[in-house]
């Protein structure tokens, strides 16, 4: 190692200039320490959760088989995208914002500022983030001045995309309720139509058509038989009525066979719909709420004090080493002319 960069060399520098050193020291800690004391202090506030799976709950619950991933199942890697989707929307920052007036907690004002907004969204940015853990978990972190502040935004944060995550899914499944609601309905009232057409039918004497056939036809053989012109005659009325009013009858009861399976699929739609419509599940399971906060988090007053410090005499050596280098060169410089000249 050359003696310029050795700590004999650096000795030397300190030993020469040890009053300046002292000097800018102290001015130094004072003037690190005021700014570690004004510095406003960062309290950090944390929600650890578990996004749910995206099934629905009338396909988990009234599923048949075994292939739901369940109420109580964890989401996967494409739920935990969905839900910090969720969680980087306008309408949480908008939420938070109105709940716990952020201008004014940020002192933001909003009739003098020129750009509040941008403001607010700086603001926001440096004290609240979200990310996915190695362990397909979200951690939500606030930080704030105020530590029942970052808290409470913390916990609100993660309810209120719980709240938002179920408002997305009703709205479709709202839509999805009032269009098989109307066809069931729509359904039940065909039905009824038809059963009213055929209660008129059988009050005309047709019961059962196949039946009836089988049971006339016989009858009327045995009437020709046994020579009973005036049973053969009723029961060719009787033909007549079955004739006139047999068809429409087999036509009713075949549509209303085809109804009665189609009102039973619709019921079951329905149902689930109305499920998915009306009920409030959440879609998190919170592993760890913010808690206030007992102790700030930034600064690290001791060691912005102490890096403070540090950097300092660094830069102050730095300084000194040039100039004793510069001044040494000169020394140099002026005996080698004085040599020359002599």
């Amino acid at each position: 190692m050359s003696k310029e960069f050795s700590s004999d060399w650096i000795i030397e520098i300190y030993t020469a200039n040890r009053k300046t050193v002292l000097f800018i020291t102290i001015l130094a800690l004072i003037l690190f320490s005021i700014i570690a004391i004004i510095l406003p202090s960062e309290y950090r506030a944390t929600v650890i959760l578990f996004p749910a799976t995206n099934e629905s709950l009338s396909h988990t619950v009234f599923s048949e088989n075994n292939q739901t991933k369940g109420v109580g199942k964890f989401g996967e890697n494409e739920e935990v995208e969905y839900f910090l989707q969720v969680l980087h929307s306008d309408e949480i920052k908008n939420y938070i914002t109105q709940k716990f007036n952020l201008y004014k907690h940020y002192k933001i004002d909003t009739a003098e500022s020129k750009f509040p907004k941008t403001r607010l969204s700086k603001k926001w940015q440096n004290n609240v983030s979200f990310r996915k853990t190695e362990f397909l978990s979200i951690e939500i972190e606030v930080f704030d001045e105020d530590p029942k502040y970052a808290a409470n935004i913390a916990n609100a944060i993660a309810d209120y995309a719980d709240t938002l995550i179920n408002k997305i899914k009703q709205e479709r499944a709202k839509k999805a309720y009032e269009i098989v609601k109307k066809e069931y309905f729509d359904a039940l009232a065909e039905l009824q139509l038809m059963q009213d057409s055929m209660q008129k039918i059988r009050a005309l004497g047709v019961v059962n058509y196949d039946a009836q056939s089988e049971v006339y036809s016989d009858a009327y053989a045995q009437a020709l038989a046994k020579g009973n012109v005036q049973g053969a005659k009723m029961l060719e009325e009787k033909f007549k009525l079955l004739s006139e009013y047999g068809g429409t009858y087999q036509t009713f009861d075949e549509m209303l066979t085809y109804e009665a399976k189609r009102i039973i699929a619709l019921k079951e739609k329905y149902v689930q719909a109305k499920v998915d419509a009306e009920q409030f599940i959440p879609y998190k399971f919170v592993v760890s709420k913010a808690e206030v906060p007992e102790k700030e988090y930034y600064p690290i007053r001791w060691l912005i004090v102490v890096g403070g410090v540090l950097s300092t005499w660094i830069l102050l050596l730095t300084v000194l080493a040039f100039m004793f280098k510069k001044k040494t060169l000169g020394l140099k410089q002026t005996t080698k002319k004085y040599i020359v000249k002599y």
